[in-house]
């Protein structure tokens, strides 16, 4: 890879890069704060950060060096206007496809990071033109996304984006478990509803403590004072909150248990610290897909499902054919019914954690089989591509072009059965 160093200090001032994350859960901003630990540690000062939107998972960059928090004007126009002033040399944009496209039409070379390229099918827009499109690396690549990875201009396959090990720091706590139940919201969710918190939070804790646990940090897009009062919390001391990440990497450091909804960056990270962990129930569409990987990769035994009586999976195949947004709608309102007759639900959901927390201690049940052997440090990837994009963009040179990834022998298109087994061989590496 050519050297960036010198390029970030020759020209005297500092090189500024936009970050966007979608407004669905928090597994986007995790990535970005992977990629911005990299990249700081390369260039320091020499490289500033700009946010667009991403309201939603600000709390979770709190403590990184972000130099402002700008909202995005409707008008193409006035979006070029902001980039000038801002003096904005390149964006890294997660899973916001349409800001994605935006930026790339008004100048602004884009990186564009999918950590769900499983997910996608010919319903569902992505930004195909963007300068490099890193999708990171899945165990399995269904058939029905192949028609949009086949658009894609310049596909680079990139391994997990974590940007943390389990080789370092603080042993974990006995005693001390991390319930984590993500950002909570997405495009298709009413912002007051609290369905899953509210059918979820009692019987997990109950769990736990009947387990023998007796601190637990609740994680996710809530506030500690406003959660509903439930009879399991006596008895335990609570913590947690809306934690920046490096504060909720050391929670899942320090904790004997994970308890999470199956966001696939929790769970990756989960799986670099070799963690012991049970997956909730899912709260969307690419979570089921997630919690069916760990329960293939890992132990089925330590994940917990929806019941038929919750959430029909032949119903929700129907919507699924009409795009990740239908059917998402309708994992909603499974939640939200099965939540108006919580009571009915406790006992079988208690039941069932209670199992997976004593499964997950048992021995070949810990995760670090989720993150597999495929491809390398996807944060140290993504920061290599951002890096010679920004080299392209300030000196005009056409061959700095970002490298097809190293670790995955595919051509940029997917043309093929043939190509698909290739991944698949390489994925299980």
């Amino acid at each position: 890879m050519t050297s960036t160093g010198s390029l970030f200090s020759a020209h005297g001032e500092e090189t500024v890069v936009a970050i966007v994350g979608v407004q669905f859960g928090w597994g986007s901003v995790g990535k970005i704060a992977a990629v911005m630990d990299v990249l700081r540690a390369r260039h320091g000062d020499r490289l500033g950060f700009v946010g667009l939107a991403s309201a939603l998972g600000r709390p979770v960059l709190g403590a990184h060096p972000v130099d402002a928090w700008l909202d995005v004007p409707a008008d193409d126009g006035e979006l070029a206007a902001l980039v000038a002033a801002h003096h904005i040399s390149a964006a890294l944009v997660v899973l916001d496809p349409e800001l994605a496209s935006r930026l790339q039409s008004v100048g602004v070379p884009v990186v564009y990071l999918d950590s769900l390229p499983f997910l996608w099918t010919d319903r569902d827009e992505l930004p195909v033109e963007v300068e490099a499109y890193c999708a990171q690396l899945c165990p399995a690549l269904p058939q029905a996304c192949w028609p949009s990875l086949r658009r894609i201009r310049a596909l680079h396959w990139v391994g997990p984006v974590v940007g943390m090990s389990g080789d370092d720091g603080p042993a974990p706590v006995p005693g001390r478990a991390v319930l984590n139940l993500g950002g909570l919201e997405s495009p298709f969710r009413d912002g007051d509803d609290n369905a899953y918190l509210s059918l979820v939070l009692e019987s997990a804790l109950t769990a736990l403590r009947d387990q023998g646990f007796r601190e637990v940090s609740i994680t996710g897009n809530l506030d500690l004072d406003r959660l509903p009062r439930v009879p399991a919390a006596s008895g335990l001391s609570i913590r947690g909150g809306r934690l920046p990440r490096g504060e909720f990497l050391e929670a899942l450091r320090t904790a004997e248990l994970v308890v999470t909804s199956p966001g696939r960056t929790t769970l990756l990270e989960t799986a670099s610290l070799n963690q012991r962990c049970v997956v909730l129930p899912p709260q969307n569409l690419s979570q089921i897909v997630n919690a069916a990987d760990v329960a293939g990769l890992v132990d089925p035994r330590i994940v917990v499902g929806w019941p038929a009586a919750v959430v029909d999976e032949a119903v929700l195949d129907t919507h699924k054919a009409r795009g990740e947004a239908e059917a998402v709608r309708y994992l909603y309102g499974c939640i939200a019914a099965a939540a108006e007759r919580r009571s009915e639900h406790n006992s079988w959901l208690t039941a069932r954690l209670s199992e997976a927390i004593e499964a997950s201690g048992r021995p070949g049940a810990r995760m670090a089989p989720f993150s597999g052997s495929a491809g390398g440090d996807g944060a140290t990837e993504v920061a290599d591509i951002v890096d010679l994009v920004v080299e392209r963009t300030r000196t005009g040179h056409a061959g700095a072009r970002p490298p097809a990834a190293a670790t995955l022998p595919l051509h940029n298109q997917l043309s093929d059965a043939r190509e698909m087994e290739t991944y698949a061989h390489a994925a299980s590496r």
